[in-house]
């Protein structure tokens, strides 16, 4: 007989919470119940969580700050697998920084700073875990994440792998790890730089991000990705008129025309339906199909 996630939980003694609401742990604050979730405290006992609750045919998926996340309304029958308790530490060794998937890459940022590592710097207005920058190849003010990764350690078939860059293609907020990859952590390399001049740089990304996103309302980022060429996907929602168009309690924003707020009693179906309709106007106007970028569990 398949095993329960509590079984399995209590078995590899991973601490877990049950029945938890998807609103509380998302930005966005939408979504509705799911089974479990897990806080493995080991790399190895995440490794053996994720291989226990395939065999046993239990849907899972990895949870970082949930910053870049929507969940569907109604009950998921998955186990969320947050890395936060992961007890491996940030290790800096000359230009080489070794970092957990549930670490936050804005303090991550101001560290590397603070001790004169220079490369990341255009990615401290991204909220956020390393984990969650490296699955979509995280990316603002021509830095991206993967430009300074120098490996990355992930589970795959309950095997805990290192995967070196030139094995990962990575592509724009894109990586190639799938929904049975569970990311553990990260080698970066980056240069040496100036403190006082990082500093000021981070300073001045986080003024910008404060006068052209809604950072104080709830969101998950910019919710579709731009297309290869022309306008920008803000721009031509921006252009269709649309910012400030409701449904429900979700408002396409009047900041910045590609993120979705909510007013935090939103329901999901209110996200999808501002979505598609987004979606039904470029297509429309531009025959551009817009992609997601941000995740959705359902």
């Amino acid at each position: 007989m398949p095993k329960s996630s509590e079984q399995i939980c209590a078995e590899l003694a991973v601490d877990a919470r049950f029945h938890q609401p998807m609103r509380r742990l998302t930005s966005l604050r939408t979504g509705g119940e799911i089974a479990c979730v897990a806080f493995p405290d080991t790399p190895e006992k995440a490794a053996r969580l994720v291989q226990m609750l395939d065999a046993n045919g239990i849907r899972w998926s990895p949870l970082g700050y949930g910053t870049n996340l929507l969940v569907a309304d109604g009950t998921l029958d998955r186990v969320a697998v947050s890395l936060r308790a992961l007890k491996t530490p940030v290790t800096f060794d000359g230009l080489r920084v070794r970092v957990p998937a549930g670490y936050s890459l804005p303090r991550l940022v101001n560290q590397c700073a603070d001790r004169g590592l220079s490369g990341i710097e255009g990615l401290a207005p991204i909220p956020g875990s390393l984990g969650g920058a490296v699955k979509m190849n995280a990316g603002s003010h021509g830095y991206e994440i993967a430009d300074v990764i120098e490996s990355v350690d992930i589970v795959r078939d309950g095997r805990i792998l290192t995967l070196p860059r030139d094995e990962i293609a990575f592509a724009y907020r894109h990586s190639p790890f799938t929904a049975q990859d569970l990311i553990l952590g990260t080698t970066l390399r980056l240069r040496p730089g100036n403190p006082e001049a990082s500093r000021a740089e981070i300073a001045e990304y986080r003024r910008h991000r404060a006068a052209t996103q809604p950072v104080n309302a709830n969101s998950a980022g910019c919710m579709f990705k731009n297309p290869a060429t022309g306008p920008t996907t803000g721009r031509m929602i921006d252009e269709l008129g649309l910012k400030g168009k409701s449904i429900g309690g979700a408002t396409i924003s009047p900041l910045h025309a590609n993120f979705i707020v909510t007013d935090g009693a939103a329901r999901a179906a209110d996200v999808f339906a501002l979505i598609e309709h987004i979606r039904s106007q470029v297509r429309k106007t531009h025959g551009i199909e817009l992609e997601m970028e941000v995740e959705v569990w359902d």
